[in-house]
């Protein structure tokens, strides 16, 4: 699933390989595009529930711009996931400008950040 938002430049995929429900975001996302997050992310979660998938990986390393509504999606969706008992993590490189946003944030402190889907994984650690 691919969704544009009012900015035509912000746009989401969801990926799923099993394991994985991946969400990839691209663009800015602000109190006009924030939508397309909610829809994505909500998609994704129902994906991740139907498949059994372990974790929900948010990939924003192609975000320009993150306002606080988009964080406060972000904490909604990790407290989805926890009640579905899956992990979620946010797949973004460490010398990203959004990484210093959401250190600054805590929300490092909510949601597992880390570079790679692979990582994020192994922190989720193994099925039960």
């Amino acid at each position: 699933m691919t969704t544009e938002g009012t900015d035509p430049w912000t746009r989401i995929e969801v990926l799923a390989d099993g394991q994985v429900v991946q969400l990839r975001v691209g663009g800015d996302i602000d109190q006009k595009t924030v939508e397309v997050l909610e829809k994505g992310l909500a998609q994704a979660l129902v994906q991740a529930e139907s498949l059994g998938a372990r974790l929900l990986a948010v990939d924003l390393d192609e975000v320009g711009f993150l306002a606080s509504v988009g964080l406060s999606v972000l904490i909604r969706a990790h407290n989805h996931a926890v009640d579905q008992k899956r992990g979620m993590a946010v797949i973004l490189a460490p010398e990203h400008k959004l990484a210093r946003l959401l250190w600054l944030t805590a929300l490092t402190q909510v949601v597992n950040v880390t570079d790679s889907v692979e990582e994020a994984l192994a922190k989720v650690g193994a099925p039960d």
